[in-house]
């Protein structure tokens, strides 16, 4: 019978190593170093159940958490919390964020595996196929991040042989992605970008005035914007350096390090513009800053200037650029339904109100 697979997100190589000799023999098991990188391989490892670390950089477990139930795929995923905080609060606070089971660090490795163990024998849920095996999974995590990109969209990948030539070094073993589906982008098609702004007024604008020659998507904190991120898989990111909970200059560190974004063009806006200011950002791993004042022409310019050089490259997408739309309609939908029911709310408790009080 197949093995259920479980991912285990921790900012701890320690820890993360005693949870999989712990579970290693009865379960396949994949690491996640921290929030995004749990969120980015999501859809490649699609695990049955997930073990939660609640102190990450950038992203805690809280904010991880709320990510994957807000994932079409895996919202409905059982996650353990595993954590160093124990109160009453902090456990109250876990199971609002969506956890199912919470344990408390330190932990006994035999109580966590009895604690797995129980869960799947009283829940069963059902086993789905996956797409990617365990050794394909480490393969692919040794390549370049087109080939990353590729087994994303395509859903499969096939090892190929390379023969090497006589005159050179033996070859090693080359790791192709498939084909892209017709869902993926050509070289042709529209570079993707996502702004991440928590100035409206900016990210209305950029909209505006890119989405003739790009295909964007605007997010208006930082936990949007990974979830953007994530889902549209973008050619260029679009980062303002002063986001509510976590700054640009920590998502920009944070892509650098999630293998599938460690080469996607980030261009940084910001009101901090000094020299310094814009040294720091190239250094964190910026390709270009743009200062505030915000202007659209000079975004343009940049993001153009960045698709002209000569390695860049529009990758496949898992979203075609119609679901791309689609997807974007519909967020929209959701959240002028939210705003409206708020408002109709908020109109109907101030017409209590003036009932009660208009006598006085």
């Amino acid at each position: 019978m197949p093995k259920r697979r479980i991912l285990i997100v921790d900012d701890e190589a320690d820890i993360r190593a005693i949870i999989r000799a712990t579970l290693a023999p009865r379960y396949e098991v994949v690491e996640a170093h921290d929030g995004l990188d749990a969120a980015q391989k999501l859809d490649l490892v699609e695990p049955d159940f997930v073990i939660l670390d609640v102190m990450m950089p950038l992203m805690d477990g809280y904010d991880t958490c709320r990510v994957i139930r807000n994932h079409p795929r895996f919202r409905d995923i059982s996650v353990l919390f595993l954590s160093a905080l124990g109160s009453k609060e902090d456990i109250v606070k876990g199971y609002g964020a969506g956890a199912n089971l919470y344990l408390t660090k330190p932990f006994e490795p035999a109580r966590l595996l009895k604690v797995v163990d129980l869960f799947f024998e009283e829940k069963n849920p059902p086993f789905q196929q996956k797409r990617f095996s365990i050794e394909e999974l480490q393969k692919l995590d040794q390549m370049p991040p087109d080939a990353i990109s590729l087994a994303h969209a395509s859903g499969t990948f096939q090892a190929v042989e390379v023969e090497p030539k006589p005159s050179q070094p033996e070859a090693q073993p080359k790791l192709e992605a498939a084909p892209p589906p017709k869902s993926a982008h050509p070289q042709s098609a529209k570079p993707r970008v996502v702004v991440v702004d928590d100035d409206e007024d900016v990210v209305t604008i950029a909209l505006m005035s890119l989405r003739d020659e790009f295909e964007i998507a605007g997010a208006l904190d930082g936990m949007e914007g990974i979830e953007k991120i994530i889902l549209y898989e973008p050619d260029i990111i679009v980062l303002d350096v002063m986001l509510p909970k976590m700054s640009g200059y920590q998502l920009c560190q944070s892509l650098r390090r999630n293998k599938r974004f460690t080469q996607t063009p980030i261009v940084v806006i910001s009101a901090k513009s000094s020299p310094r200011d814009q040294e720091y950002a190239l250094r964190l791993g910026a390709n270009a800053f743009v200062p505030k004042p915000f202007d659209p022409d000079r975004l343009r310019a940049t993001l153009h200037a960045i698709v002209e050089q000569p390695g860049f490259v529009i990758h496949p997408k898992a979203l075609s650029s119609q679901q791309f739309e689609f997807e974007e309609n519909r967020r929209k939908k959701a959240l002028e339904e939210h705003v409206d029911k708020v408002t109709r709310k908020q109109e109907t408790e101030l017409e209590k109100f003036l009932r009660e009080h208009a006598d006085e």
